[in-house]
């Protein structure tokens, strides 16, 4: 394979954040066609209506977490949900932001993508070890709250961002100016 190919490779996993995220940038709650269409698969099963959350249904068990604070601290409640949700806004942009990156180093040449990679090898690397956390590695933290469907997830893009790491890594050192 050629090193111009490991980096397109590489360059072209770094799109797929984006193109299932993206959409939580303009409302956070849109996250529930990835839980209602994209992690039944991985139980494994198939998408099921009876089973969806709605979005009246998501925001139901956000005032509920609210509504489980003690009344003196409302206030920091409701703060912490609107970190949740603003968080989850600005993951998705940094998201639009390596998929535009990507296509945009596509279009150079290979030493000039050499920052590019170093960047999405330590975005691969990590997003490795974070996936490879709640899959079950006790490293880089803990996730409080890992469902079945989140654990699966989990081991199956650990490899998927093992493999990013590689490629990026590849053609980072391929690309050394």
């Amino acid at each position: 394979m050629s090193t111009e190919t490991i980096s397109i490779l590489g360059l072209t996993l770094s799109l797929a954040p984006a193109a299932v995220h993206a959409v939580e940038v303009i409302k956070p709650t849109w996250v529930s066609w990835v839980v209602n269409l994209v992690l039944p698969v991985f139980a494994p099963g198939l998408p099921n209506k009876q089973k969806s959350i709605n979005e009246k249904e998501q925001l139901s068990m956000l005032d509920a977490a609210i509504a489980a604070a003690p009344e003196a601290k409302k206030t920091a409640a409701k703060d912490y949900i609107f970190i949740l949700l603003f968080e989850q806004r600005q993951g998705a942009l940094a998201f639009i932001a390596m998929f535009v990156t990507s296509i945009y180093a596509m279009g150079l040449s290979l030493p000039e993508r050499h920052t590019i990679h170093l960047l999405f090898v330590l975005m691969s690397a990590l997003f490795a070890l974070v996936n490879a956390n709640q899959a079950g590695i006790p490293f880089l933290g803990h996730h409080p709250r890992v469902s079945k469907n989140g654990r699966n997830v989990g081991i199956v893009f650990s490899l998927f961002w093992i493999a990013s790491t590689v490629l990026n890594y590849l053609a980072f050192n391929a690309s050394s100016i």
